[in-house]
């Protein structure tokens, strides 16, 4: 910029003056200039640290820098026209030159108090820009605390429940042995196979296929079914729900509160589980007929753990509703909007190839 300064301002005066210097002269002077150009934005920085009275400092500092510069280029030019030929034009009176050195250094002056708050609005930009990057990843560091804190949750919620699916198949088991049964070859088949999809849970970025989890609660009720007379669970489910991936051991845990606290074995008032798409909305239905003895088996904290999972995972895009209803039935209701459930699967996949 000084450069086309420079380039600009010589051949400006040439043309209207008739009168180019030699090269000598230019740089002399133009190093005065620029020297004054950064002392005075220096001594704003210097004035504006401390704002008081910084109006008068400003006027004692521009006094005295205007009064400097016209001193020092008056005797460098008196010095050069002595000594050298680097100047070889006359100088005008003494007014005159002392008239114009003013006005020139005042233009510096005036171009670097410019400068000193181009300086200013540009640092203070930037130093805005900086901050609004640091609050901003903070937000992102704090939303990504709040997603592991709520996965840890999720997964501690998840092995609550894991356990209890176990332990009550191993009573079926000892149950069975004890009984010297010829079908424990079977029982251990879908043992074997609810172990195995207990164990993948934690293998599949936490979301399953209802399709997979359909099939473990047909399990879990073949298993029942060795070690308790006939149970009456009826299951429905439309082909298009086959495919949608949802947390793991929602469909799990309703069965088994069935079996825990509610009466199965009469064929007139069977058990149902109705799960569907309607409106674009993913519904998981339940009912079953309370038990005669109320179970203290699970401390009621299967549902829940459902509840609070639901809450993490698709908020308030979910619903879940339990109630009895006019029958006598108890019923319990989910409802998770389609999108949400595509949405939440989505963005735990793009979350663990990050991770991973």
């Amino acid at each position: 910029m000084w450069a086309v300064f420079i380039f600009w301002e010589s051949i400006l005066v040439g043309i209207f003056s008739g009168y180019i210097g030699t090269f000598s002269n230019y740089a002399i002077h133009y190093l005065v200039n620029i020297f004054l150009f950064y002392v005075h934005t220096w001594l704003l920085e210097k004035a504006a640290i401390f704002p008081r009275n910084v109006g008068l400092k400003v006027a004692t500092l521009v006094l005295a820098e205007i009064s400097m510069y016209v001193i020092v280029v008056f005797w460098l030019d008196n010095l050069l026209l002595a000594y050298t030929d680097i100047i070889t034009i006359q100088m005008p009176e003494f007014e005159t030159r002392i008239l114009r050195l003013s006005s020139r250094g005042l233009m510096f002056m005036l171009f670097s108090t410019g400068y000193f708050f181009l300086k200013r609005y540009i640092g203070e930009k930037s130093e805005k820009e900086r901050i609004e990057k640091q609050r901003f990843q903070m937000l992102i560091e704090k939303e990504k605390a709040d997603k592991e804190l709520a996965m840890s949750k999720n997964a501690f919620l998840k092995a609550q429940i894991n356990p209890h699916l176990l332990f009550n198949t191993f009573e079926f088991i000892h149950q069975k042995i004890r009984q010297h049964d010829p079908a424990d070859a079977q029982i251990m088949i879908h043992l074997s196979d609810m172990m195995r999809f207990a164990a993948n849970t934690e293998h599949n970025h936490d979301y399953i296929k209802l399709h997979d989890e359909i099939t473990q609660c047909k399990n879990l009720i073949k298993l029942h079914e060795f070690n308790q007379q006939q149970v009456y669970i009826e299951f429905a489910y439309s082909p298009d729900v086959l495919e949608i991936r949802l947390i793991p051991l929602v469909l799990l845990t309703i069965v088994e509160n069935m079996f825990k606290h509610g009466q199965l074995s009469d064929p007139y008032y069977k058990a149902t589980v109705d799960i569907y798409i309607i409106d674009s909305v993913l519904k998981i239905e339940s009912r079953n007929l309370p038990g005669l003895i109320k179970s203290n088996v699970g401390f009621g904290s299967g549902l829940d753990n459902i509840r609070t999972r639901l809450d993490y995972t698709y908020g308030s895009n979910s619903l879940m509703e339990s109630f009895i209803d006019e029958d006598g039935f108890y019923c319990l209701s989910i409802s998770i909007e389609e999108s949400a459930l595509t949405n939440s699967f989505d963005e735990q996949m793009k979350y663990a190839d990050a991770k991973y």
